[in-house]
């Protein structure tokens, strides 16, 4: 059942459709195993031979051979990396019935799977706000403290958004982040709109604290993928410094400029 594409479909085009999967996989924010999972499961539905994957959170290296034991390899680089929990799911789906595509038609239902983007305005202003606020009351800030914090924290997400189509690194927009939080907070806490400068600072902050990416590796690290959970906790240690960084300077820059801090 499984043989019939094999018999139609090049290796190297069963390949670049399998490594696309996986691509996608990874932008979208999955582990690294899921990602093999994918490639491996939809090669072999279409009639692959002994297919390999090794997937890293930059880059896919994969392999299988043809019917004659010539090997074929391929690598894809991952440029672009961000949380979409719909395309994962589409994805999964997708690899399960795999068996029941043509390779065409498996191309077809990845290309509409890219095309699935971010939720649209104004849907991420209201759930930055909503997680700012409460963020803000689970660590014991004020009433007053939280409004002002998701009113900071919507406005932050519109910020990001828009450096984001800059195609400014993860680490300057963590940077400027930080840098916002600390001081808005400050401003706010010192027009005595807020109460505590560190529990609005600490609504706003949690927008950008990369827990996903520190539960994916840890996961990773305990599947056995050492590189790939390595190099994801040094992504969440990097996003982490940048975050610190941006606070220190805007704490600093308030100290410089008004005085004493709030």
């Amino acid at each position: 059942m499984r043989s019939h594409h094999f018999q139609h479909d090049e290796p190297s085009d069963i390949l670049r459709v399998a490594v696309d999967a996986g691509r996608l996989m990874l932008e979208a924010g999955a582990e690294t195993y899921r990602a093999e999972e994918t490639m491996a499961g939809i090669a072999q539905n279409l009639g692959a031979l002994e297919t390999e994957s090794f997937a890293l959170p930059t880059g896919i290296m994969a392999s299988t051979v043809d019917i004659q034991g010539n090997s074929i390899s391929t690598v894809r680089r991952i440029r672009t990396r961000s949380i979409n929990l719909e395309k994962i799911c589409k994805l999964e789906t997708l690899t399960k019935m795999s068996g029941r595509h043509t390779l065409d038609s498996l191309e077809r239902e990845l290309c509409i799977i890219e095309t699935i983007g971010l939720y649209p305005q104004p849907v991420p202003f209201f759930g930055s706000a909503l997680i700012s606020g409460f963020f803000c009351l689970l660590f014991g800030g004020a009433p007053l403290d939280a409004v002002c914090s998701a009113l900071a924290g919507a406005l932050l997400n519109i910020v990001r958004r828009w450096l984001a189509s800059k195609r400014q690194p993860d680490f300057i927009l963590n940077i400027a982040g930080g840098l916002y939080a600390a001081l808005i907070s400050a401003l706010l806490v010192y027009a005595s709109i807020a109460s505590h400068l560190d529990k609005t600072s600490i609504g706003i902050i949690m927008l950008m604290v990369p827990g996903v990416t520190i539960v994916n590796a840890i996961r990773d690290l305990i599947s056995g993928d050492l590189v790939a959970g390595i190099a994801r906790a040094a992504d969440a240690f990097i996003s982490a410094a940048g975050i610190s960084i941006g606070v220190g300077i805007g704490l600093q820059i308030w100290s410089a400029w008004v005085g004493l801090l709030p």
